[in-house]
């Protein structure tokens, strides 16, 4: 009997055409004997080995340095994490915590420090002349170039649904600010705050009016349960494992589904049930922890359902005044005058730490869901690399020494599990020449040429 084939373009149709893409699966030719790990893994033919992904983490303002580095080179238990990196601690041999890499072409152009550290973090070239105001009397426009997340789209997802998916949390205004990844030069790609609309976007295609809240949520749940029969005949139709895999991905669908129908509801006898949409509202400060979970799940989902291979999340602006009391009701000021009052001040360290650990919890979290999705003889972060970057070492402009963090090894091109300092400073421009290479695109240089000498050394060995 001929075993039964999908094509990896494979869909579950809902409403209107609607499409819910499929995981890989054994029936697209996909199974663990046919899915080597390799370093051509970004570039192969479907079926043969399994795509190479990025996703990039953008966080703001800085860290606090002398709670964030490792204690060791080697990552060998978790010990060695510092306070900011302890919620990684699970994920320890995962790692390529970097040292002595700075932003060195941010240290020239026009632009205030905010806004060269943010437009460069991905692009590594001088801001463009422009009217966008900074501190001090000093502006700029966007940036000058490619960024690094969109050169590697070009190379590894022309052939996706989306070439990349840009989302944010909190990410306010058309400014430098609220830009990280760049099409080309000037041209600045807006993140996704909504987790509604990414969903609606990114898996169903759907046109609800965004004033009508109650029908699109309607409409969500008529999606899914029209592609259940679909999902039910497929199933009859596959073996054991991709049934397994089907189920999961199903329920994973389900369950961002079911949080994004929930909403606010009330717990306490004495509230009164509010009036309100079942949407979360993605400008509430409040709901920031649940609204980046969900855009995590997205993208995890959207990789793993190759609608897209590179990814990217952006937690609010550079400089951002956002008072992210949620973490710790001690915090009553925004994150970037707390960051400039530095951390010479036990108690403003103590908060600032805290915020630097919440993200590094959010890479935790994006780490496991990852881990959790199997894929070949492992997952499908085995061939996934995490860039996790900010635009400042610290609160008061340092752009020496940034706290940058790879979290994956891409199809095992990175040996992770390590703290690897650099011999001398630097530019990040080697930094992003290395997960071009990563990622299976033969470049000599990215960005500025003037600050780029070359990958980083031992990050392969």
């Amino acid at each position: 009997m001929k075993p039964f084939r999908l094509s990896r373009r494979a869909v579950l149709r809902g409403l209107g055409g609607a499409a819910l893409a499929l995981p890989f699966l054994e029936a697209m030719g996909c199974s663990k004997q046919s899915a080597p790990a390799s370093e051509e893994m970004g570039r192969a033919a479907f079926g043969a080995e399994f795509p190479k992904r990025l996703v990039v983490l953008y966080t703001p303002n800085g860290t606090v340095p002398p709670d964030f580095w490792p204690s060791s080179s080697q990552l060998q238990n978790g010990e060695e994490l510092s306070p900011i990196l302890a919620p990684l601690k699970d994920h320890n041999e995962d790692l390529l915590v970097l040292g002595n890499v700075s932003a060195l072409s941010a240290m020239k152009g026009p632009g205030d420090a905010h806004q060269k550290g943010t437009g460069q973090c991905l692009t590594a070239r001088a801001m463009q002349e422009g009217d966008f105001p900074g501190d001090a009397g000093l502006s700029c426009g966007w940036a000058d170039g490619i960024s690094v997340d969109q050169e590697i789209a070009n190379h590894i997802g022309a052939k996706n649904k989306f070439r990349s998916i840009e989302l944010g949390v909190l990410v306010y205004g058309a400014n430098v600010g609220a830009r990280i990844a760049y099409r080309g030069p000037a041209q600045p790609l807006p993140p996704e705050n909504s987790p509604y609309a990414a969903f609606d976007r990114i898996f169903s295609d759907l046109s609800a009016s965004p004033a009508d809240a109650t029908r699109k949520t309607a409409q969500r749940r008529a999606v899914l349960d029209k592609v259940a029969s679909d999902y039910d005949r497929l199933r009859r139709r596959l073996g054991a494992a991709d049934r397994e895999k089907l189920d999961g991905h199903l329920a994973s669908v389900e369950e961002i589904a079911a949080r994004l129908d929930r909403g606010v509801t009330s717990t306490s006898p004495s509230c009164a049930e509010p009036a309100l949409t079942p949407d979360l509202d993605a400008d509430r400060v409040a709901n920031m922890p649940e609204i980046t979970r969900l855009q995590l799940d997205l993208i995890a989902m959207a990789l793993t359902c190759d609608l897209t291979r590179v990814a990217s999340l952006q937690f609010t602006n550079s400089a951002t005044t956002k008072v992210l009391s949620f973490i710790d009701p001690d915090i009553t000021e925004g994150h970037h005058p707390m960051a400039h009052n530095g951390y010479v001040d036990p108690v403003n360290r103590a908060r600032l730490t805290k915020i630097s650990a919440f993200y590094a919890k959010q890479l935790a979290y994006l780490i496991a869901k990852l881990k959790s999705i199997p894929e070949g003889n492992g997952s499908v972060f085995d061939n996934t690399v995490i860039f996790w970057t900010n635009e400042h070492a610290d609160g008061n402009h340092l752009r020496q020494n940034i706290p940058y963090v790879l979290a994956g090894s891409a199809g095992g091109h990175f040996k992770t599990g390590r703290y690897v300092t650099q011999a001398r400073q630097v530019g990040h421009n080697n930094l992003l020449l290395s997960l071009l290479h990563a990622m299976g695109v033969d470049a000599e240089s990215f960005g500025d040429p003037n600050y780029c000498t070359g990958p980083l050394t031992g990050l392969t060995s």
